[in-house]
């Protein structure tokens, strides 16, 4: 923490950390709390985003995406679209890896003019019985990322080591989609102990580590302990960026980065090279996803994981994808998304928005795609979001 940092934001903390002889941990809290309180004076000062309604949407999917399921858990799953990562074959014809969070496959879909069409080809995660809980999926061009939660159950905090994988597939760029090859396949398991040692993230990384603030509706004697909870997932540069649903304290968020090639190390011999970036969302929000665009990253916030959270409403921020150790930063908050007037279909359940790819970037907007956790399909809404 730079003493100009805190100068700034409370003029005490300077004087304290200057001449004070409590102990060094007591001075590092009050350096944070004297950046919190800088971070609280600018966010009020960044000006309320303009709410955004959906250009179209929810687009036709055809038949929808099919598993070999019965009636009702097709349609529970078809409603559990969970991350999206999308890049052009050979034909520039988009090609999406869509993820879900139930089941244990996911599913490709070709995005055309306002419709998702799915294809039936399976796209098995992880030939286990475990369940995976995917939660994310990213492309850089040159592979595909998809990331459990590795979070605890959310009825009853029951611990999901399923859920403690990343998995990478190399990428076949004259079809769109993943080589199947076993050779071209990585699955870690890396990522739980890096966290395990990221002091900011340790203390909610864990058995049994109940998510949100509350008690879970099947086991009220449990108490919440904001869990870890990932539900956003980006590469650049060759880093992987997991986004955190939870924990969120006083409006900030986390997200862990490490080098991707290392993460997949057999050995597990080289340097993650893991950074934490705290990120301030606003209240009552954590990350929902991300995706890498030209000058950094954008992030899907919407509510996180305590009961009391779910009507903080959804937003799209811009991240330049830097880290500032021991501070807090600020986005860019683009738009506020505007919900009211997307209506239910047949299929549906509720709109709980989770995926998200860009379909165009220009000097001035970002033309967004952004699918659905309880629409069937995702039910896939495009916004065009300026810059």
């Amino acid at each position: 923490m730079s003493h100009a940092l805190i100068a700034t934001g409370q003029g005490v903390g300077y004087s304290v950390l200057m001449h004070s002889t409590l102990s060094p941990w007591r001075l590092v809290h009050l350096a944070l709390l004297a950046s919190a309180l800088a971070l609280s004076a600018g966010a009020s000062a960044q000006p309320a985003p303009p709410s955004l309604q959906p250009d179209s949407g929810p687009w036709k999917s055809g038949a929808g995406f099919d598993f070999d399921l019965g009636k009702k858990k097709l349609k529970k799953t078809r409603q559990s679209v969970s991350g999206m990562a999308c890049n052009l074959d050979a034909r520039q014809q988009r090609v999406c890896l869509v993820v879900f969070d139930e089941g244990a496959q996911a599913r490709y879909a070709s995005v055309g003019d306002k419709a998702l069409t799915p294809a039936a080809e399976p796209v098995v995660l992880r030939a286990t019985a475990d369940e995976l809980d995917a939660e994310g999926a990213a492309t850089d061009g040159r592979y595909f990322y998809v990331t459990g939660s590795h979070s605890a159950k959310r009825n009853d905090c029951a611990s999901n080591p399923g859920s403690r994988h990343v998995l990478r597939f190399r990428l076949d760029p004259a079809t769109g989609r993943a080589s199947r090859a076993q050779a071209d396949f990585a699955d870690s398991g890396r990522l739980w102990p890096i966290m395990q040692a990221q002091p900011e993230l340790a203390p909610h990384v864990g058995e049994r580590k109940c998510l949100g603030s509350e008690a879970p509706p099947e086991a009220p004697r449990l108490a919440g302990q904001q869990g870890v909870n990932i539900e956003g997932l980006a590469v650049q540069g060759g880093r992987l960026y997991f986004g955190f649903r939870g924990p969120v304290s006083k409006g900030v968020a986390q997200v862990l980065a490490v080098d991707a090639d290392a993460l997949f190390d057999p050995q597990a011999a080289r340097d993650p090279k893991a950074t934490i970036t705290r990120l301030a969302l606003g209240p009552n929000r954590g990350i929902r996803d991300m995706v890498a665009v030209k000058t950094g990253l954008l992030l899907l916030a919407g509510p996180d994981d305590s009961s009391a959270s779910q009507g903080a409403g959804w937003t799209v921020a811009w991240w330049d994808g830097k880290t500032a150790a021991g501070s807090v930063v600020q986005p860019r908050v683009l738009a506020a998304l505007d919900l009211s007037g997307v209506k239910l279909r047949k299929c549906d359940k509720e709109l709980k928005p989770e995926a998200m790819t860009v379909l165009e970037e220009t000097p001035a907007a970002y033309k967004l795609l952004v699918l659905s956790d309880g629409l069937c399909d995702g039910g896939p809404l495009a916004f065009t979001v300026a810059r």
